[in-house]
């Protein structure tokens, strides 16, 4: 059905085949993810994982982590490995400048507060009375996605809150950018030939994957900003950093909350962002955004010009 990996398939094959192995990948992971709850925990593994019993919770993470490494590391990996024998090369997992990186955080930094501000237009929103069911559905999802964030975050030692990085920033930050920026991005964009279209078109399904109706817009504009992170850098090292960085500073500030004695709930509740510091902010992302472009425009250039010289010689 496939071609061999020296032979470069169309966007609708590999489209097929990424979707596939994501599909596998989430089905053996989590019957491996269930056996091992089995010999670990004993019998009961269902109930126990549907339980509101807080010791339960070692349990649940152990599920979360072996099956999104099995939905989103291993098939991106594999699908690279059957698209190009230089699977590292095709996943354009390759070193940058350290400056890049630096200008990457100034990036993440300067957009959190406009991205709370879109946060709250977006849990604004309201359907048309038509569509009323869709939008109880939509609030019963976001409420269930809400009180199992809230009981991955309680986090009482430091070593939970390592567990709570891995399992919420590391594996999120490598998994889903090798999934969406690494393997979709670049299928939709050989697909339309049009990276923005791509980039776009991936974001909307990166946020729309994570059935937060309620965050949807906040997320979409996360998965387009880590594209062109990836397309302008050329490295899918930048959107890793820059998601791993908005993952993990939500671990963090909810671990600094409860070890000042603070409910979670209030993280939850807390208040928007001035006007002024949205302004400020705003001013600082476009700036450091449009130096990282022009930075990187000028790298490929002088990469460019230097293989053009040593063709001449």
């Amino acid at each position: 059905m496939f071609k061999s990996a020296s032979t470069e398939r169309n966007p609708f094959e590999s489209t097929i085949l990424l979707v596939l192995l994501i599909l596998v990948g989430a089905i053996v992971f989590s019957i491996l993810a269930f056996v091992l709850s089995y010999f670990i925990y004993g019998a009961g593994v269902i109930d126990k994982l549907s339980s509101d019993d807080p010791i339960n919770l070692n349990l649940i993470k152990m599920v979360q982590i072996i099956s999104s490494v099995g939905m989103f590391v291993i098939p991106a990996l594999v699908y690279a490995k059957l698209q190009n024998r230089d699977w590292l090369g095709y996943l354009k997992i390759i070193p940058v400048p350290t400056y890049l990186a630096l200008l990457t955080i100034v990036i993440m930094f300067a957009a959190s507060p406009a991205l709370e501000y879109t946060t709250l237009l977006n849990k604004g929103m309201k359907l048309p009375s038509f569509l009323k069911e869709v939008e109880a559905w939509m609030l019963q999802q976001e409420l269930k996605m809400e009180f199992l964030t809230k009981k991955f975050i309680v986090m009482n030692s430091f070593s939970s809150l390592l567990v709570n990085l891995l399992m919420l920033a590391i594996i999120p930050a490598f998994g889903e950018e090798l999934i969406f920026r690494g393997g979709f991005q670049p299928i939709f964009t050989r697909w339309f030939r049009n990276y923005h279209v791509a980039i776009w078109l991936t974001a909307i399904i990166f946020s729309s994957i994570h059935f937060q109706f309620y965050g949807f817009l906040p997320r979409m504009f996360l998965g387009a900003l880590f594209g062109y992170l990836f397309v302008w850098s050329g490295s899918l090292w930048l959107p890793i950093l820059g998601h791993f960085l908005n993952n993990a500073l939500a671990v963090f500030t909810a671990y600094w909350y409860q070890q000042q004695g603070l409910s979670i709930d209030k993280m939850f509740e807390s208040e928007p962002s001035s006007p002024a510091l949205i302004s400020i902010s705003l001013i600082i992302f476009i700036v450091s955004i449009r130096y990282f472009y022009r930075y990187t425009q000028k790298l490929i250039e002088n990469k460019s010009d230097s293989l053009d010289g040593s063709g001449l010689g």
